[in-house]
């Protein structure tokens, strides 16, 4: 037994190992607190949104205060107005469940959650998380005594869902699984034929679902996210959390709600009395509030965040030297990759703690949402545009190296201080991954689009390969490679990690094998990702396109000017070649350069000007004929992967009706 004193007094510690001795703060409550001690920092981190709560809401429950209505607790499972209220409002949306019985009023999602953990999973139990997944379920599951399993999304498809390895990572002790849709951190709406496919698995293994739908006001696209509630033959196995926090400005509130059968209801309600009696009444009369008069005012906050999302996505787009992203379509959110290039990429808590120290700007790191999240940093643009503009001039300048140091690597990065053994181990390598992805080139004879340049390129490629796949095998790989062992690894498709001499070996008989036996695949698009003299000749050496699209080459800083001029050397490099050998060019004529460059009879131009926009409706205009688009456009990097895109698919011989069709999907949602 040990004997704590406090005060003047001593006790007894009977609890060594306590229910939170394996938790840890959240991460993102870290940042913002260690931010908190450093003057003039701009804070992307914590997801709240800058608007304050509509003058209504508070406005009523100032007269609910001024008449004694929030003195007093409410019944446990809410006020009965506002369970009706929420009743109604689900109803709207296709799901039917009695307020009576069926709805639980909480202080906001996370309770809701934990509570619904402490009544349905034991000690030693696992529980299911998609990774990367909001960082504070895990502290939740482990308070239960319960161990969280996590299960890796699809980042190469936007990270998508993937219900084959949720089937691999069920076991015996599995119990449930908890996920949020929309995803947070990543902007992913998980669709409702992914929902039903995993609601199969939990029928089949008598697994609870609970489903955190906070951000389910805030999507993008006309894409409904996948609501398991709306199931019927699942509905009992089934707990939807939703929030009045984000879709009406009220963090501060804390209140939210749940909905599942009467049955599991009760188990939860009793956790739910103990641990906080009632939602604050107070916060509960907001919510009431918030569902009769809110409406217009989500409206106007999912219009801004859709502003500030354009804006972020501008923002990233022009450090393609640092970042990699797949467009959020939900919540506010992004998630880029940092790529590996870039010093500390595969160590993002020392990379966010570094910027955070010398840029001033506050950002979650990625391995603060699971393993996968690793190398990815996490953005939140619900704050006003004119932070987002101010955390990104300063990361520019981070990245440029115009602020000081405050750690020491090597210009060339960690690769420099490798041991000149494991110099030598990598470079054999990468020769032999460059010969089996020669091998596997010559086997399959692939029609090869290679996409180059400077800003845009991760939009050009996820767009591409989309409209490609209508009509072709396509593989390609969204995430961007700039090193010698990128290039075969895309056309591998395979990895492994290089600097660990345990998974070389056994990475390298998987590229064996995968250059052998061949996957089919007709289109193969990759990028050719350069940064110094050389680079793209390396490239060539190993892959020749059909066809190649270049992007703008406009420099990432403004006082980059040595690596603009390196860039545009590169590029003759590859239009030199693709000229020698008879290839196609599509280049992006808003860099002046690259039109001067790409005047072979083979080249193909665009630029923003072939989108034209006339009483609300756009289309564009590529080699003289005329095509309607309804498709989302956020950004200049949006306009020529449409543009390139329809070169592309032109020079492959997708006919105009199959262009036109791929052009008019996904009109943006209100």
């Amino acid at each position: 037994m040990k004997k704590r004193a406090f005060g003047g007094f001593a006790a007894f510690n009977t609890l060594p190992n306590t229910p939170t001795s394996d938790l840890e703060l959240s991460p993102i409550k870290a940042v913002e607190l260690r931010a908190a001690r450093i003057p003039d920092v701009v804070s992307l981190a914590q997801g709240i949104p800058s608007f304050d709560t509509p003058e209504p809401i508070k406005r009523f429950v100032i007269q609910k205060i001024a008449e004694g209505a929030c003195s007093k607790y409410s019944l446990t499972p809410g006020l009965p107005q506002l369970r009706e209220l929420i009743s109604e409002a689900l109803l709207a949306e296709g799901m039917r469940y009695d307020p009576d019985g069926e709805i639980i009023v909480t202080c906001g999602s996370i309770e809701a959650i934990s509570a619904t953990l402490l009544a349905s999973v034991s000690a030693g139990d696992e529980v299911l998380v998609a990774s990367p997944t909001y960082a504070s379920y895990i502290p939740a599951i482990r308070l239960t005594g319960a161990t969280p399993r996590f299960v890796p999304l699809n980042e190469d498809a936007n990270f998508d869902l993937d219900p084959d390895a949720i089937a691999k990572a069920i076991g015996r002790n599995t119990a449930a699984i908890l996920l949020s849709n929309p995803n947070n951190p990543t902007g992913t709406i998980y669709s409702e034929g992914e929902m039903r496919r995993m609601m199969q698995l939990a029928a089949r293994h008598d697994l609870l679902v609970i489903t955190d739908e906070v951000y389910k006001d805030f999507l993008y696209t006309n894409e409904a996210a996948g609501n398991p509630a709306k199931m019927s033959e699942y509905r009992d196995r089934v707990v939807r959390v939703c929030s009045f926090s984000k879709a009406y400005g009220m963090t501060g509130w804390r209140v939210g709600f749940l909905h599942t059968t009467r049955q599991r209801a009760d188990e939860i309600l009793k956790i739910h009395d103990a641990l906080v009696t009632c939602a604050p009444v107070v916060s509960q009369y907001a919510a009431i509030a918030a569902l009769e008069v809110g409406g217009p005012f989500v409206e106007q906050f999912r219009n801004e965040f859709r502003l500030r999302r354009a804006r972020i996505i501008e923002r990233l787009d022009a450090l393609p030297e640092i970042f990699d992203y797949q467009k959020p379509n939900a919540s506010y959110f992004a998630f880029p990759r940092i790529k590996d290039t870039v010093p500390l990429a595969r160590d993002s808590r020392a990379l966010a703690n570094d910027i955070l120290d010398r840029a001033r700007v506050a950002l979650v790191p990625g391995v603060a949402f699971g393993p996968t999240g690793e190398s990815h940093l996490r953005f939140c643009y619900a704050r006003e545009q004119a932070d987002i503009d101010r955390a990104f001039d300063r990361l520019t300048d981070y990245f440029n190296g115009s602020t000081p140091r405050s750690y020491s690597l090597p210009a060339e990065g960690v690769a420099a201080t490798r041991p000149r053994r494991e110099r030598w181990t990598r470079r054999l390598g990468v020769l032999a991954l460059h010969s089996f992805a020669r091998i596997f080139l010559a086997r399959r004879r692939p029609r090869i689009v290679a996409i180059a340049g400077g800003r845009g390129k991760t939009v050009l490629k996820r767009t591409l390969s989309e409209m490609l796949a209508s009509s072709f095998r396509v593989r390609s790989n969204p995430l961007s490679y700039n090193t010698d062992v990128g290039i075969a690894f895309a056309i591998l498709d395979t990895t492994f990690d290089t600097r660990k001499m345990s998974s070389v070996a056994a990475g390298l008989v998987r590229a064996a094998w995968r250059a052998i036996v061949p996957d089919p695949v007709d289109v193969l698009v990759l990028e050719l990702g350069v940064r110094r003299a050389g680079d793209m000749q390396r490239l060539l050496q190993v892959v020749r396109p059909d066809i190649a699209v270049i992007t703008t080459l406009a420099p990432s800083y403004s006082e980059d000017q040595e690596g603009l001029s390196t860039m545009r050397a590169e590029m003759k490099v590859l239009i030199d070649s693709m000229t020698a050998h008879g290839g196609s060019i599509a280049a992006c004529i808003d860099d002046l350069v690259l039109a001067d460059l790409a005047t072979a009879p083979l080249a193909h131009r665009f630029g923003r000007g072939d989108m034209v926009e006339r009483d609300g409706q756009r289309a564009l205009r590529i080699e003289g004929r005329k095509y309607d688009v309804h498709r989302e456009v956020v950004g200049e990097s949006s306009v020529y992967a449409l543009a390139a895109t329809v070169i592309v698919a032109q020079k492959l011989g997708i006919s105009d009706e199959a262009i036109q069709r791929f052009l008019m999907e996904e009109t943006t949602g209100s």
